[in-house]
């Protein structure tokens, strides 16, 4: 495990001075920041998945933080060690994220704070398949699955969590700007897109990056006014916000005829069961 605050942060990076003042990441800390306002004043943080070049900006939110930036499907935590826990773009990249949620529940400790971004499934959608047409859908065939679904997600919590909010945020004009920004730097001149955490990346390219994110700042702005235009819709992402309880896994009750009581009341005929 990487615990990122034995770093030093001579960074410096381009990219992650853009990324740290680019709007969608702006707004995604600022909800970071929310959820780590409820717990106490110098809690310990569990953060995986968020890119190396986001941890300036997190810590800069306080607290002790402990980064886990990849191969969090195979990491091991400590037990009872963290207060609050974020996960940032990783529950679409492990196989096992039953087992992966299972090892998070043990390393908070008890009513601890749990906070997830991730990719919201939709029925609908426009901008991911076009950008998986352009080939600028970013790690699209890494992932163990599209998202998840506000009920897929409360599945997965269920067992140790009790979920307390959950939200979609990007709507439709956020995405178009995001995407628009994609495909232009793919076309105009960043070598190793649309990766941007590759390792192959050069400093060029990341500097490059970040300055178009800080500049189209503005663009972001406007979308997400636009956005509440059309509120009615889900956004592409998934928000939820969940508190650690003694993990005990739920089960439907079942009737003795190993039906569900979902299924005995949908497929039960009405007037069977009377005895005329």
């Amino acid at each position: 495990m990487t615990d990122s605050i034995q770093k030093t942060d001579n960074q410096g990076s381009a990219l992650a001075s853009g990324l740290g003042r680019s709007y969608p990441w702006q707004q995604r800390l600022r909800r970071i920041q929310h959820v780590l306002a409820v717990q106490r004043p110098g809690q310990r943080v569990l953060c995986v998945g968020a890119p190396v070049e986001l941890e300036p900006a997190l810590r800069q939110l306080g607290n002790e933080w402990t980064f886990v930036p990849d191969d969090f499907g195979s990491a091991t935590f400590p037990p009872d060690t963290f207060d609050c826990a974020v996960l940032i773009d990783c529950l679409e990249f492990v196989e096992d994220d039953y087992a992966f949620m299972t090892s998070i529940h043990h390393a908070l400790k008890a009513a601890g704070m749990l906070y997830i971004d991730a990719l919201h499934t939709k029925r609908w959608t426009v901008w991911r398949p076009f950008r998986r047409l352009f080939g600028v859908e970013p790690r699209a065939d890494d992932r163990a699955r599209l998202g998840y679904t506000e009920s897929s997600l409360f599945d997965l919590l269920k067992d140790g969590f009790d979920v307390q909010e959950t939200r979609t945020t990007s709507r439709f004009f956020s995405e178009g700007v995001e995407t628009a920004l994609r495909l232009a730097l793919a076309v105009f001149g960043v070598p190793g897109f649309p990766d941007p955490d590759d390792e192959g990346l050069s400093e060029q390219a990341e500097r490059r990056f970040a300055l178009i994110h800080a500049i189209h700042y503005p663009l972001f702005v406007v979308a997400g006014y636009l956005d509440w235009l059309v509120f009615f819709t889900r956004g592409y992402r998934l928000n939820a916000v969940a508190r650690r309880r003694l993990w005990k896994p739920r089960r439907a009750p079942v009737l003795r005829d190993g039906r569900t009581l979902a299924d005995a009341t949908l497929n039960t005929r009405i007037g069977t069961a009377a005895p005329f």
